[in-house]
């Protein structure tokens, strides 16, 4: 398998001189710097290279976007981070725009390019694959142009349904078509699943799906029976990324295997395009957090990346908020992967995200310290709140329910109109999941759900879990 990929030397040396690591720095470098950097960028082995690493400073979300937000707004010609960019969304903002990861163009094809390659090697798409995707476009999304350029690169032939079709109309062309794979996010998979499991028995016959590969989101084992009651014997995979790092892993129980350790998931990621450093999860309680050494294979923590694809805006020692641990992989991958990528690759176990600090909803990330920041806007008058995600009637469909306590209508609130528009614009309501979403207002504290230890009121209720 080709990877490209740059070496660690050359990203740390970008990283120098790059206002993301460095506060004396104003302006991403240009070529010019970069290429200055790289040349004088230290050729010593990737074992020396990999401990000089770990004495670098480990880099949150909050820090990286304090600098990603005065870039993005200043116009300045010598300003590099807004040149010939590809822009990411990230879930979860304050309520405003969302913010936006730029990473440069080229590397970002390049990136697609080696990861679709990545999905073909390790047998999750094959060239006969037709795959209809149900991913996002538009409202800044760039989901279905990531992953059709990905699924494509990876020898697929790839029908861009888009998340706009009906559930009717993809199942119409996943019988006119004899589509065999199904991908999206994990909510759309499991919408377009629930709609042909209410389908008579005679337009199921001509769905002939065989596989399934979502995003975003995790499915419960609830979910993945839902599908295979639906669907029968299909495989299940799954791809994983970010919008710092793009996608960089993948889930295919042909692998791994299908079991699952305490709710985990085996996905697979390779060492010359992303280095995974698993720290104590004790790094997330302290601000700045500790620059703490990796702790051993098999052992559980937090999740800490540098990525090897992303060289003119860097990502290093980045703490992702998922818990993983890594392992070697299984013997049973040997006849799959060829003998010559074995030693490159290694499993992430990944438990999910650290819930003490965000959750996930249709696709997109909510920090908590953002919303709690949204919940205390001036004119809201929002004197409790509760978030629950739970599950949709008898579907596995993961729904969000708002519950808040507000003041009486005055003449500083802002209407009920305008409270409810604030509402599902911040938690990226569309038409698509609106009958997912539910805004509830209470009139007492007893009607929201409360600790059995203390009695206190919880601001998160997983119900899906």
């Amino acid at each position: 398998m080709t990877i490209k990929a740059f070496p660690l030397s050359e990203v740390l040396a970008v990283s120098g001189i790059h206002p993301f690591y460095n506060p004396n720095i104003l302006y991403p470098p240009n070529p010019d710097e970069i290429q200055s950097a790289v040349q004088s960028a230290d050729a010593r082995s990737t074992e020396t290279m990999s401990s000089r690493l770990e004495l670098l400073p480990l880099t949150t979300k909050k820090e990286l976007y304090q600098v990603v937000e005065r870039l993005t707004k200043d116009t300045s010609p010598q300003n590099e981070y807004r040149r010939s960019s590809y822009v990411s969304i990230t879930g979860g903002g304050s309520g405003g725009l969302p913010l936006m990861f730029l990473s440069d163009a080229k590397e970002n094809r390049q990136q697609r390019a080696a990861f679709g390659e990545f999905l073909r090697t390790s047998g999750v798409v094959d060239p006969h694959d037709w795959i209809l995707t149900t991913h996002a476009s538009g409202y800044m999304y760039r989901s279905l142009d990531l992953m059709s350029e990905i699924l494509e690169n990876a020898g697929g032939t790839v029908f861009s349904a888009g998340n706009f079709m009906t559930p009717d109309e993809v199942v119409r062309a996943l019988v006119q078509y004899n589509i065999n794979v199904l991908t999206g996010d994990g909510s759309q998979v499991i919408q377009i699943i629930h709609h042909i499991s209410t389908l008579p028995e005679e337009k199921r016959d001509g769905i002939k799906l065989t596989k399934v590969i979502y995003t975003s989101e995790p499915l419960t084992d609830g979910q993945e029976r839902h599908i295979r009651t639906t669907l029968g014997p299909v495989k299940i995979c799954s791809v994983l990324g970010s919008a710092e790092a793009g996608p960089y892993a993948l889930h295919n129980p042909d692998l791994t295997g299908e079991a699952r350790l305490n709710g985990s998931m085996d996905f697979v990621f390779d060492t010359r395009s992303d280095l995974i450093e698993i720290l104590p999860t004790s790094v997330m309680e302290s601000d700045p957090p500790p620059s703490l050494k990796a702790i051993p294979e098999g052992q559980e923590g937090i999740i800490v990346q540098t990525s090897l694809q992303r060289r003119r805006n860097p990502l290093v020692r980045y703490i992702t908020g998922d818990i993983a641990s890594v392992h070697p992989l299984p013997d049973i991958a040997r006849s799959i992967v060829p003998e010559s990528e074995l030693q490159h690759l290694r499993v992430l176990r990944l438990r999910g995200r650290d819930r003490r600090f965000s959750f996930k909803w249709y696709g997109v990330y909510f920090e908590f310290t953002n919303i709690e920041k949204f919940m205390q806007r001036e004119g809201f008058g929002i004197l409790q709140w509760q978030i629950i995600r739970g599950t949709h009637d008898s579907s596995p469909q993961i729904t969000l329910e708002i519950r808040m306590l507000r003041e009486a209508a005055s003449e500083h609130l802002i209407s009920l109109q305008d409270f409810v528009y604030e509402m599902e614009t911040f938690f990226f309501v569309l038409p698509e999941n609106r009958h997912l979403f539910r805004l509830t207002f209470i009139e007492n504290l007893g009607e929201f759900e409360k600790s059995g230890t203390g009695n206190k009121v919880m601001k998160f209720v997983d119900r899906a879990h």
